[in-house]
């Protein structure tokens, strides 16, 4: 082994045995509402949410259902959605990208917690991707938010060390995935999928990575994700970039920046970022 090779390995070592950057999970299951039935609040959608103080008005919105109805599966759920949107898009400090991802998991727990079969497993001891067998269709935004906002954390957040400790985590982002498609097949409209691609394209092999498994899951991201930016932005940002094809990653970040929000259904405020954001790449292109 290459001496600088062998000295990374020994502080890697030191690093994963010190504990330092090692992400640990934080039941929250006795902070969770239950369900009463006693209010019909409907929240309130992110459809005009086109910038940082639409996307502010529309999670006092949901915090107003979630305090009306502490067990509101959609609205703790979206309030979920919201900090990821804001962790990646509206924030450039890194602790507080992170903040916004750990809260934007917390309360995709918290809407899982309204299923009482979770809820009870938890409570038992089962970790939230040990307790996923529970969870149903309904609970499917809060699992597919889940793991966004773990892989958000993982890209944004975390330094390359924390990456190498950590990378196993993405294992139980594809639990939850994997429960998804046994309850609800069809949701996410190639949103499932994508998260497939990156889960499978970062782990390792010998966690069970799989470049030509994340290609394919990304190809049918593609195909299941007509009339929605997310697949042909991700495909641009990461993919292209990551293999080093920069001309493959111009042309669809150039698709992207080119396109209207009204013309797509990825939710709003999102249609807004990837255009956006599409823009942003292309100049260190």
């Amino acid at each position: 082994m290459p001496i600088k090779t062998a000295v990374v390995v020994v502080l890697l070592s030191l690093f994963m045995l010190s504990g330092c950057g090692t992400k640990n999970w934080h039941s929250s299951w006795h902070e969770a509402g239950q369900a009463s039935g006693a209010t019909q609040v409907e929240p309130k959608r992110l459809e005009q949410a086109a910038d940082l103080a639409g996307i502010r008005a529309s999670m006092e919105s949901l915090q107003l259902v979630v305090a009306a109805e502490p067990a509101h599966r959609e609205a703790l759920a979206y309030l979920g959605n919201i900090h990821i949107l804001l962790g990646t898009a509206y924030t450039v400090n890194k602790e507080e990208k992170i903040a916004h991802f750990h809260q934007a998991m917390k309360f995709c727990e918290l809407s899982m917690y309204v299923n009482p079969q979770f809820r009870a497993a938890v409570r038992d001891g089962k970790t939230p991707w040990e307790a996923s067998l529970t969870l149903q269709a309904e609970d499917a935004p809060a699992m597919l938010f889940w793991v966004t906002a773990l892989q958000y954390e993982f890209k944004e957040g975390m330094t390359l060390p924390e990456k190498i400790v950590n990378v196993g985590w993405l294992k139980h982002g594809i639990t939850f995935l994997d429960r998804i498609k046994q309850v609800a097949p069809e949701y996410g409209n190639g949103a499932v999928e994508f998260a497939y691609s990156i889960c499978y394209l970062a782990l390792p092999s010998l966690l069970g990575g799989d470049n030509d498994l994340g290609k394919d899951y990304l190809e049918q991201s593609l195909a299941k994700g007509k009339g929605y930016l997310l697949p042909t932005w991700g495909k641009g940002k990461y993919f292209h970039q990551v293999t080093g094809d920069l001309k493959s990653a111009r042309n669809d970040l150039l698709w992207v920046a080119s396109q209207k929000p009204e013309d797509y259904q990825d939710l709003y405020p999102w249609r807004i970022y990837f255009i956006n954001d599409a823009r942003l790449q292309l100049r260190s292109l």
